[in-house]
């Protein structure tokens, strides 16, 4: 899978251009506030259909313009590709695949893949079951429609339980409507908890791996996915959650949310027996959220059988020397979209690379 061009017209603070991309390292350098992260953040968006740094498009659009228009062009497995988005101040994003209009952003996933990663994404490690949660399933919505399908279903019961539960007067009035609800949360949890579960079982074994070489052996990552609803198959999950949200409605009503479900689902990562969620050093936090990306690249192989887009937003500054050179040269299959504010050496970047330069939102090729 490998872009080979970007199209931007008022993306952010990029000016209207067209940036032809090579199929291995592509490096994009510049000061700060230039334009390097708006172009390769533009990739994400046509894959995921949002950036990965804000959920408000109107931040997307350049400073006093109506429209943003984003278009990527690919190649995969299955060939040739586009992938088109445009973004308006006053009304809903438009996106086309291969110049068909998609009304559903479910039918964007699985398009073209990519895996982000930026300073910022060491928050998986270090922050809320939140971002844990989010990594899991931005993995899961691109190698899975369903999974998407099933999450949007899920997060719409959610918020109808919850408005249920801040608008009843009493727990019986609560009673009366939550049932509705809690079948579609059982079964479509039940789903979400099965796939997850099934993703870090093998995401485990192969960030375990990374990160034993990342530490010439000297740490043992382990990686668990963590949730209270127990069961082996679909129906003892959705049986054990629905009456897990029948058991907790007096506290719910209490709390005026929903407390029980995979809403509450998190990730534990522990090195060598000791939580690095709440005791890892920074070293041993930047040095597992590697090991997790990389991670990632050997699923997305591994189950749809080609490399997604790595996406690599200046966090070499971030890695030593030895880090840096498994990072680039994890597999020549690999397309990388790299920026960073000076040159990467040569005995790095190797023979292969395509050199861009980005000033005042301009991206030129060296």
């Amino acid at each position: 899978m490998k872009v080979t061009e970007i199209s931007v017209s008022n993306w952010r603070n990029l000016e209207r251009q067209k940036v032809p991309l090579g199929d291995k390292l592509n490096i994009f350098c510049g000061d700060n506030a230039q334009g390097k992260t708006n172009l390769v953040e533009s990739v994400y968006l046509c894959c995921i259909g949002k950036s990965p740094r804000t959920d408000r498009d109107k931040e997307l659009i350049r400073w006093g313009k109506e429209r943003a228009y984003v278009r990527v062009r690919y190649t995969c497995r299955f060939g040739e590709g586009e992938i088109a988005v445009t973004l308006n101040a006053g009304a809903k994003k438009q996106i086309s695949v291969n110049s068909v209009a998609i009304s559903r952003m479910g039918e964007l996933m699985g398009y073209l893949n990519c895996i982000y990663f930026s300073p910022e994404e060491i928050r998986i490690i270090s922050e809320s079951p939140a971002e844990r949660r989010r990594f899991m399933d931005v993995d899961l919505c691109q190698t899975d429609k369903n999974y998407y399908y099933s999450l949007s279903r899920f997060n719409k019961a959610l918020a109808q339980r919850n408005n249920v539960l801040k608008q009843a007067r009493t727990v019986e009035e609560a009673k009366e409507t939550v049932f509705v609800w809690d079948e579609q949360l059982a079964e479509e949890g039940a789903r979400i908890i099965m796939k997850r579960r099934n993703f870090c079982d093998k995401l485990k074994n192969y960030a375990a791996e990374t990160h034993s070489a990342l530490t010439e052996g000297k740490e043992r990552l382990e990686l668990d996915y963590v949730t209270h609803i127990k069961g082996e198959g679909f129906s003892e999950l959705a049986g054990n959650y629905k009456n897990a949200l029948e058991t907790n409605l007096d506290k719910d009503f209490n709390l005026r949310y929903t407390s029980a479900g995979c809403q509450r689902d998190d990730v534990a990562l522990k090195i060598s027996g000791i939580d690095i969620r709440t005791f890892g050093s920074q070293g041993q936090l930047r040095t597992a959220a590697l090991s997790l990306k990389l991670a990632e690249l050997k699923i997305f192989k591994n189950l749809i059988g080609e490399y997604p887009i790595l996406i690599l937003d200046d966090v070499l500054s971030e890695l030593d020397a030895e880090r840096q050179r498994r990072l680039l040269n994890f597999d020549d299959e690999l397309q990388i979209l790299l920026t960073a504010a000076t040159d990467v050496p040569q005995e790095l970047a190797g023979d292969d690379c395509k050199y861009f330069t980005i000033r005042n939102g301009v991206c030129t090729p060296r």
